[in-house]
């Protein structure tokens, strides 16, 4: 090879290597870290898997997603923390963890707020969604892309059947660290234990607690059926994870990305929404069949009029914004 022959070949070479590696460089700040605490084939794990796929296609590979379940990532605030940091791009966690910094989002936390699944879904897919979380990314630098599915709470525990609310009240529950989960537990009439959800199952096995809530898919999948043979139908909160996005990683995104992060995930959504609609009752029927759990249905009257104090302090307390708010969701019920 002649000595100039060579000197094209070596620039050409160099070339070459900085384009790939320019390449690579924009594929590796494309790629979307998406951590969530609970299981692989829970709601979260499919909402988090049709979304990877439906987003590396829309996108033809311009955007990845990488997936890690089971606290991979941590606890669920510790996520949120981590998606402010830019350490993390995308979590999945339950609202309630997203509260201690976004306080309006509690709105969704409080008990029998969303009265049942056609108007949980109207109020967080429509404008008083909007209403609640408009000012999220600008207050938080986290963006709620969407609420991956609403599901409904029940009272589980070790001890004994529920009943009734008189039965309630003597057990010790786990709560979340969440103010109105608290305040709830304590206008039911117990004196409820705030815990980490990473800590809860070992909590329930030690005897720490007696019981605390989570929806029946939830229960099944991580495996609190083991330890907590009793489970009161009460649906006195609302599950309602959203989905959410650090803007750190949404600033490198262009136009078209963003767009199709937000397309993405509502097709993620439908996909989680129709497992939690047609498994609740397969999953009652095994857990009964095969697990001994008893399943009880407790008057909510009781259970309802105590929550209707929670919310007229929490509108006492948080002000006319909180209150307008709180008339909106109930307005979306008619």
């Amino acid at each position: 090879m002649t000595k100039k022959l060579f000197s094209s070949a070596i620039a050409l070479a160099a070339a070459a290597a900085l384009t790939v590696g320019a390449a690579g460089t924009a594929q590796a700040a494309k790629i979307m870290k998406l951590g969530f605490a609970l299981a692989k084939n829970t709601p979260y794990d499919t909402y988090a898997e049709v979304f990877k796929k439906d987003l590396e296609a829309r996108t033809k590979g311009a955007v990845k997603v990488k997936n890690f379940c089971c606290f991979k990532m941590g606890g669920e605030q510790e996520m949120f923390k981590k998606l402010q940091l830019g350490t993390l791009d995308a979590t999945i966690i339950a609202q309630n963890n997203a509260g201690p910094f976004f306080p309006k989002i509690d709105l969704l936390v409080l008990p029998y707020m969303l009265q049942n699944l056609k108007h949980g879904e109207k109020v967080v897919d429509g404008p008083v969604g909007q209403m609640i979380w408009k000012d999220m990314a600008k207050e938080t630098g986290v963006h709620l892309v969407k609420i991956t599915f609403v599901s409904f709470r029940h009272i589980y525990n070790s001890k004994t059947a529920i009943n009734s609310i008189k039965d309630f009240g003597p057990l010790k529950y786990r709560v979340p660290k969440n103010v109105v989960m608290v305040d709830t537990y304590k206008a039911f009439g117990s004196d409820p234990v705030p815990l980490a959800w990473s800590e809860t199952l070992t909590a329930v096995q030690t005897g720490t607690v007696d019981g605390g809530d989570l929806p029946i898919d939830v229960i099944y999948s991580q495996k609190f059926h083991e330890v907590a043979k009793h489970i009161a139908m009460t649906g006195h909160f609302a599950l309602t994870p959203p989905f959410f996005v650090s803007d750190k990683f949404m600033s490198k995104l262009s136009a078209e990305e963003k767009a199709a992060v937000y397309a993405s995930a509502d097709v993620a959504a439908i996909a989680a929404r129709k497992q939690v609609a047609e498994k609740e009752a397969s999953i009652i029927a095994k857990l009964k069949k095969d697990h001994g759990v008893k399943f009880t249905s407790p008057d909510t009257a009781p259970f309802i009029a105590a929550a209707a104090k929670v919310h007229a302090e929490f509108a006492k307390k948080r002000g006319g914004d909180y209150t307008k708010l709180i008339d909106a969701i109930n307005g979306a019920a008619k």
